[in-house]
């Protein structure tokens, strides 16, 4: 494997399968029940590593079963790399069959501590003939940094060296290269894709609206289902836009703690989530330094970026999402896109779904059906517009490099 000079710092591994100790390595499996499953690692701070699978006979997914029996069938190929990146260091991985071309996605996170390891997703692209490209979040695995401290904006620029680090790579092909973002990573990949000569672009429940927007949306939504009163949504949504007001600079910090002072008495404070990003210590205004980290994570709208999309989307939402407003989702895209030359942009909302895709009676995360699955149509409709589009290449039937 060759290694470009962005990919200088080290070469971690090139192996079939590798997995964390105590998980199954990332592949596809034969069950008891004869059934073909995708199972993957998935790994989020501080949480221990463990098994994600996608079983497409029935749509069930999560954490595997330790009783499972499973028998591979195929499993993967992956090249680990640390690559240099503006922000400093960042853990990467190729995860491939076979040392053959394909079309490529980077996996772009949501807003969270997680690793390269994106559980049944990455055997499920890889396994239908486009090739992963996986990163550890900022803080997280072999990436330096704090994820908690950067947005939308910072995260493209990670993004954007990972194109720029293997778009030489001899197992990507480079003109049909593209990204799929998951809820916070729905605003880093269309900045990618306004930066980057992408082929493709995915979005699962990528909100279209600005960050202060979609705190407010949540805010009101987890309240809401708490069964706060109608004016104690009312005085946390203010509370948060005086913060972020005063964080842009439109609002006084004084007015901003008078009203999160009185927030903090009250009994729907921890369930704003006022204290998790704004912790009550910080003071009024912060340190220089928290303010600019907050900046990064609360000050972004992309309606201007979304304007100047030409890349061919795919937009994937659940209408029970809570974290991100659906309703509204369908007009801000075509009034960004009406003032663009936006042209392949396909948006499909399912009526049973949360924010992950799965389904759910009230859409709030930890309420998903039992056992969990994904909504029908969720992740196929992916190969299938990728395959409309011709970026498939298919996976030899008797290729046996990496099969057990």
């Amino acid at each position: 494997m060759k290694i470009n000079s962005a990919l200088k710092a080290a070469l971690l591994a090139v192996a079939p399968g590798i997995a964390w100790a105590g998980t199954l390595s990332p592949g596809l499996y034969r069950d008891a029940a004869g059934h073909s499953v995708y199972v993957g690692v998935e790994n989020s701070a501080p949480d221990p590593a463990s098994n994600d699978y996608f079983d497409p006979s029935t749509q069930h997914t999560g954490d595997l079963p330790a009783d499972s029996r499973l028998k591979a069938k195929k499993l993967l190929r992956e090249d680990a790399a640390i690559i240099d990146a503006p922000g400093g260091p960042l853990g990467v991985s190729l995860y491939s069959t076979d040392t053959s071309k394909r079309t490529t996605v980077v996996l772009i996170h949501g807003n969270d501590p997680e690793t390269r390891e994106m559980g049944f997703l990455i055997p499920y692209f890889v396994l239908n003939g486009i090739n992963v490209i996986s990163y550890d979040q900022r803080g997280t695995g072999k990436s330096s940094g704090n994820w908690q401290e950067n947005g939308p904006v910072e995260r493209a620029v990670d993004v954007q060296a990972v194109y720029d680090a293997y778009s030489t790579n001899p197992h990507v092909d480079a003109e049909h290269m593209g990204v799929w973002g998951f809820s916070n990573g729905g605003w880093t990949a269309p900045i990618v894709a306004t930066s980057r000569p992408l082929k493709f672009m995915i979005l699962k429940s990528g909100p279209p609206e600005s960050l202060e927007t979609n705190v407010c949306y949540s805010v009101a939504q987890n309240m809401q289902h708490k069964n706060y009163d109608v004016q104690s949504v009312a005085s946390a949504t203010e509370t948060w836009h005086s913060l972020i007001g005063a964080l842009s600079g439109k609002v006084s910090w004084d007015a901003a703690r008078t009203l999160y002072l009185a927030a903090s008495t009250k009994p729907w404070f921890a369930d704003s989530y006022l204290p998790y990003f704004y912790p009550p210590d910080l003071g009024f205004p912060p340190p220089a330094a928290a303010a600019a980290a907050r900046r990064r994570e609360l000050l972004y709208d992309p309606t201007e970026t979304l304007e100047k999309l030409r890349t061919p989307t795919l937009a994937l939402f659940g209408a029970r999402d809570r974290n991100v407003d659906v309703a509204n989702a369908p007009a801000l895209f075509r009034s960004a896109f009406a003032h663009g030359e936006m042209h392949d942009f396909t948006l499909r909302i399912y009526r049973d779904a949360g924010h992950q895709l799965k389904v759910s009676a009230t859409g709030f995360n930890g309420e998903a059906s039992q056992p969990e699955r994904l909504t029908a149509g969720y992740p196929r409709i992916m190969i299938q517009w990728l395959r409309q589009r011709s970026l498939l290449t298919a996976i030899p039937p008797d290729s046996k490099t990496f099969t057990k």
